[in-house]
């Protein structure tokens, strides 16, 4: 994070420069070296107006006059993998500088500022689980990448540590051999609960990584997966971190092996029963569907953690989405607050408070502010939240559902096929944002099959969305099936339809042809103006 200070001098950004390309953390290729030290040679010299991806093509990788970027866009790949590597600097050998190098999205020309150090370490309770990678096992010679294995494993505790709900034992641990590590050891001390172990193999044209997970105190092997990609020489680095990626997500993600193994036993506990961790695990439960049965139990399971363990982050952005679900789909709670989006805010901004690099805590903050009636602050919130954990596919599932809500179509498709294509476990309540992607462009029968998937019976929106689909293709069946499920929810809906879609942000053109879907549905729409309230 760049802090706001004077202007630094060239010679200390040169002094910054050479550690990073010194830093062995800092993994780009011998193009991407060359790429970043022209750029900021070119800004120190006063020629930022010549960064462009023609000169950076030309001067820096050696291509042809002719060189076109709108054909070829080898520079925008490769400026994406040099932020990267940079982000990944930044977070390792990187977080005591105190100058900073960053080149924002958008252009090439890098920027510079004091360095406001990143704190990977966060307040969790007792029962947050401790997570331990080992060095992985090398298999076959490995000589023409020697540094192939040890980066996976450095990669992997990075991805991991963006999760901020993990205890991760980090760099000098991680690289030990297995064998110098006592699992049951750890375990008797507290300190760690599973093991993250395996195994690569670079073979003549594909590299593979075998991941197992391993519960410390009994040996319990609790999930193995294998990963296999082509060996792309020049493109090794970017494979083996987008490999490290899946597997955090794998674990990590709030439906991944980690917790999912972790909420077994909070299952049938009342919330008085529940400790700190297993109250947000059981949050977790509830997301997952967004049972109006379970919200109250989360939120007083919650509310008791934030009182337990009040600097306690994920705790308080956890029960910030707990009100903020409760406005946006009028479940009925109790609580201190008339409005939940008063105490929604609230939370959300103390978790910031609490651990400003947290992306859970971002998200949350996203979405209090979008149902506080501010769009463009909860995007802004959002982005935020991806841009400290983009292997969070939670925040890249919401934050489409928000883009396609504003029939930001370019920025909403991308994240939300990407947070299904990487999350097998993903809930079915994001495909509103397909079926909206669908639906504006007119195909219907797609939209319907997405309506379909939404899978979240005790919530209006999913009802709506087939009840338009089927209306709009005119299966009066189905079509009538969504209305009297609408209706059972919320008998009067069709008179503030209109303003309730304004007032959550979705865009004019969507309100009037779902509105005419549910119309042809069957459903009695009162066409009220823009803003009302419901």
């Amino acid at each position: 994070m760049m802090a706001e200070e004077e202007p630094v001098s060239a010679d200390a950004v040169r002094a910054e420069l050479s550690r990073m390309l010194a830093s062995p953390h800092f993994d780009a290729s011998e193009r991407n070296r060359g790429f970043l030290k022209h750029v900021v040679e070119e800004v120190l010299a006063g020629r930022a107006d010549r960064i462009k991806a023609y000169t950076i093509a030309t001067d820096v990788f050696g291509r042809d006059p002719k060189f076109d970027p709108q054909l070829d866009s080898i520079v925008r790949i490769e400026a994406g993998r040099l932020r990267r590597a940079i982000e990944r600097y930044y977070l390792t050998d990187g977080r005591t500088s105190r100058v900073r190098i960053e080149i924002p999205r958008g252009g090439y020309a890098p920027v510079f500022g004091s360095n406001a150090p990143v704190a990977l370490s966060y307040v969790t309770p007792a029962g947050a689980p401790g997570v331990l990678v080992t060095a992985f096992e090398e298999e076959g010679d490995q000589s023409a990448f020697p540094s192939f294995t040890r980066g996976f494993t450095r990669s992997l505790v990075i991805a991991l540590t963006r999760f901020t709900g993990l205890r991760v034992f980090g760099a000098e641990t991680a690289l030990r051999h297995p064998a110098d590590i006592d699992p049951m050891a750890a375990w008797r001390e507290g300190a760690i609960d599973y093991v993250v172990t395996g195994q690569t193999a670079l073979l003549a044209d594909r590299f593979q990584v075998d991941v197992l997970l391993v519960e410390a105190a009994t040996g319990r092997s609790v999930w193995a997966e294998a990963f296999e990609r082509q060996l792309q020489p020049f493109d090794i680095i970017a494979l083996r971190n987008e490999v490290a990626n899946r597997v955090a997500r794998a674990l990590a993600q709030p439906y991944g092996a980690i917790q999912a193994d972790r909420a077994r036993d909070t299952e049938g506990r009342p919330p008085e029963m529940l400790g700190t961790y297993r109250a947000v695990l059981l949050f977790y439960t509830y997301w997952r569907t967004f049972d109006r049965e379970m919200i109250e139990a989360a939120r007083l399971g919650l509310e008791r953690a934030v009182a337990t363990e009040p600097d306690y982050a994920e705790a308080h952005a956890c029960l910030s989405l707990v009100y903020s679900n409760a406005f946006r789909f009028r479940h009925p709670i109790g609580g201190p607050d008339s409005d939940p989006r008063a105490r929604a805010l609230a939370l959300a901004e103390r978790a910031v408070d609490l651990a400003p690099h947290s992306s859970w805590a971002l998200y949350a903050l996203g979405l209090a502010r979008w149902f506080a009636g501010d769009a463009e602050a909860g995007i802004d919130a959002l982005e935020a939240g991806r841009a400290r954990n983009p292997n969070d596919t939670t925040i890249l599932a919401d934050l489409g559902q928000r883009y396609a809500m504003l029939a930001r179509w370019d920025d909403a498709v991308p994240l939300l096929s990407e947070s299904y294509a990487t999350n097998a476990f993903q809930p079915g309540s994001y495909r509103i944002g397909l079926f909206l992607y669908h639906y504006a462009h007119g195909r219907f029968a797609e939209a319907l099959a997405e309506a379909r998937r939404v899978d979240a019976p005790h919530v209006l929106y999913g009802h709506v969305a087939v009840a338009a689909a089927a209306g709009a293709l005119g299966l009066d069946d189905q079509a009538a099936e969504a209305v009297a499920a609408i209706e059972a929810l919320e008998p009067d809906y069709g008179r503030h339809v209109v303003a309730d879609l304004h007032d959550r942000h979705v865009a004019p053109e969507l309100v009037s042809l779902i509105a005419d879907g549910l119309a042809k549905a069957g459903l009695a729409v009162t066409w009220t103006t823009p803003g009302a309230t419901s």
